[in-house]
């Protein structure tokens, strides 16, 4: 492909950074925005709801007729629409309580399960994932990440850990977004 320059938005990120190629590729697609103050957040958390939005920019934001049942979506929220098409093509669920927890930060499995739903729920060819901390999975998550490790869609920290309960940053998620979606781009 032709090397256009990116024009960066973004007064926090630099071509020194190692997530300066994964925020290019999220921003040149619209799926992620920064803030109003020209700022990207790199290391921010990002939410639930701040996924849920991404994957529905990705999918040209569809206008679905769905029952949205969760106490904390309230209508008109910047999210409700894309929480909306999330739920009802089974990408996202709630906590089982009636929430949906959209300003909650999310987790690395979280991520990867909603990856993984809107991706199919694909069959991982390989059953193991050899990390330290296998412990700290949910079973709800297991296939996702045995998935998204395969994949490379996530990756380990290093040091033996898949750290399935850690925060996403910002940076990370754009990371996990750009390797999903040129894993897509070779399976076509």
């Amino acid at each position: 492909r032709s090397e256009t320059p990116w024009d960066n938005p973004f007064t926090d990120v630099s071509e020194d950074d190692w997530f300066y190629e994964a925020v290019r590729f999220v921003h040149e697609r619209g799926l992620m925005n920064g803030y109003e103050d020209g700022r990207f957040g790199p290391n921010d958390t990002l939410s639930r709801a701040q996924l849920a939005q991404i994957l529905f920019n990705k999918e040209g934001g569809p206008a679905v007729n769905y029952l949205l049942d969760f106490s904390d979506v309230a209508d008109g929220s910047w999210y409700t629409e894309a929480v909306r098409w999330a739920a009802s093509q089974g990408i996202v669920g709630g906590y089982g309580n009636g929430t949906f927890g959209p300003n909650d930060p999310i987790t690395r499995e979280q991520l990867a399960v909603m990856l993984w739903r809107y991706s199919g729920n694909p069959a991982a060819t390989s059953k193991e994932l050899h990390f330290n901390d296998m412990d700290e999975i949910s079973g709800f998550a297991l296939e996702a990440l045995r998935w998204a490790v395969e994949n490379g869609i996530l990756n380990g920290y290093g040091d033996g850990r898949l750290g399935p309960q850690g925060q996403v940053t910002r940076a990370q998620a754009a990371q996990m977004l750009k390797n999903f979606i040129e894993h897509q781009e070779e399976d076509f």
